[in-house]
């Protein structure tokens, strides 16, 4: 999969193979973790259930709902029939408790027939209730919102207005509405080559060019691992089913019970083996309590995750994705700078089990890393376990005015990233002379 990006964050132009392992080393604010947003958003959207849909349909409906009540109560009223209109509204609806405009009101589920038809009736009846309001502009914005809603009640899951939906969604969660550079002029997009090249271009309106329900996004799921702080002791009960932040999102697939059968079925040997090695560095094992709390275990003690070093999280995090069997060749992993919160030492560990990971479970990883022990250990076990064809290197340059950026393809020589990080030993240098 080759993933192309233009004008998207503070990224002027990259051109990404993912497969087996990608690194992008750079310095801070390079636009390293901007790819890994960008892939979460396109897999998440890709593959929201019918759990997620329903929430996703509900949470859309009660936005417009939201809007059309403040658009009402804004509007000037510039005649003693617009005044009559609106005091009819708050009689009738927000001061109803049995109206789903009454602020409370809107706690229907998507697929709740009952509820669905009170809410086209009620809509009917507000556009018919301003059909005579002064102001032409509310009377139109009213009537967008009102078939906005009416459009999304009744679209499927496989749906191509959706998908899109989610796609919005996804990147305003990760970007909020800056997905376009604002140093840089020019067309704005996310591209992926593939049998059907996709696009969606961020200018003075989104646009999607070969996303639909039919094609799809090479992965089914995708885990991003952001800082092992996240990692909370249970599973807090959410009323969030779509679960967008990416922390959260993890989080509750760890809680998730184990799969009776998944693709690690027959490779046991070889899972028990990984995570003796990871127990072997953090001295213990991660797992879940009689309470179903997540806990540290070390020489029979349980420790509570507040009395954990964030380093043994590190590993911790990849330890309990194994366990789960969740982790496959239909899983795309991130991780954003593992090597943050991890000694010298156990950044080479860390940096071998990735390696295998990704080449005994076919499981591919895209990492930012500015650690030159990282980036040379993990560039060390690519060739020590013949993985060096399918580990590929980038490096985030900042362009000289330090507004932009453009991601540049070093697999074949990793000096560029090496010197990149080694100017702050001859700046030290410097000052020591």
């Amino acid at each position: 999969m080759r993933l192309k990006l233009q004008n998207i964050g503070i990224i002027e132009e990259a051109d990404i193979n993912i497969e087996g392992i990608t690194l992008i080393a750079g310095q801070n604010d390079s636009g390293k973790s901007t790819v890994g947003k960008v892939l979460y958003s396109l897999i998440r959207s890709f593959n929201i259930d019918e759990k997620s849909f329903n929430s996703s349909k509900n949470e859309f409906i009660r936005n417009r709902i939201r809007d059309i009540r403040n658009l009402i109560l804004r509007a000037k009223t510039t005649s003693g029939e617009d005044k009559k209109i609106q005091e009819k509204f708050v009689s009738a609806f927000l001061d109803n408790e049995h109206s789903l405009f009454e602020r409370y009101g809107y706690r229907t589920n998507a697929d709740n027939t009952e509820n669905t038809e009170k809410l086209l009736s009620e809509l009917k009846s507000i556009k018919e209730l301003y059909s005579n309001f002064s102001n032409e502009s509310i009377k139109i914005q009213i009537e967008t919102f009102v078939n906005d809603i009416i459009n999304r009640a009744s679209i499927t899951i496989d749906s191509n207005e959706v998908l899109h939906y989610e796609l919005e969604s996804f990147f305003e969660n990760e970007f909020g509405k800056q997905v376009k550079n604002k140093f840089k002029k020019g067309a704005s997009f996310v591209k992926i080559d593939g049998v059907k090249e996709k696009k969606i271009s961020f200018d003075e309106h989104t646009v999607f060019e070969g996303f639909d329900t039919t094609s799809n996004i090479y992965y089914n799921d995708v885990f991003f691992i952001e800082s092992p702080i996240k990692l909370h002791d249970r599973n807090f009960l959410s009323f969030d089913n779509i679960l967008r932040d990416k922390n959260r999102y993890l989080n509750n697939k760890i809680f998730q019970p184990k799969k009776e059968q998944d693709i690690f079925s027959d490779t046991k040997d070889d899972i028990e083996k990984l995570n003796s090695i990871i127990s072997d560095v953090i001295n213990g094992e991660f797992g879940f309590n009689s309470k179903n709390e997540l806990v540290f275990k070390k020489n029979k003690v349980e420790f509570d995750l507040n009395n954990v070093a964030t380093g043994i999280k590190s590993f911790g995090v990849l330890q309990l994705l194994l366990q789960k069997g969740i982790l496959n060749l239909n899983s795309l992993l991130i991780i954003d700078e593992p090597e943050v919160h991890l000694h010298p030492t156990w950044q080479v560990k860390y940096a071998e089990i990735l390696v295998r990971l990704s080449k005994e479970f076919a499981i591919p990883m895209l990492l930012t890393s500015h650690s030159p022990y990282f980036i040379e250990a993990l560039e060390s076990y690519s060739k020590k376990y013949n993985f060096e064809t399918l580990t590929n290197f980038y490096l985030a340059e900042k362009n000289k005015n330090g507004l932009t950026s453009k991601i540049i393809d070093v697999t074949k020589d990793i000096t560029p990233i090496l010197s990149s990080i080694s100017d702050a030993f001859y700046k030290i240098q410097d000052i020591n002379d």
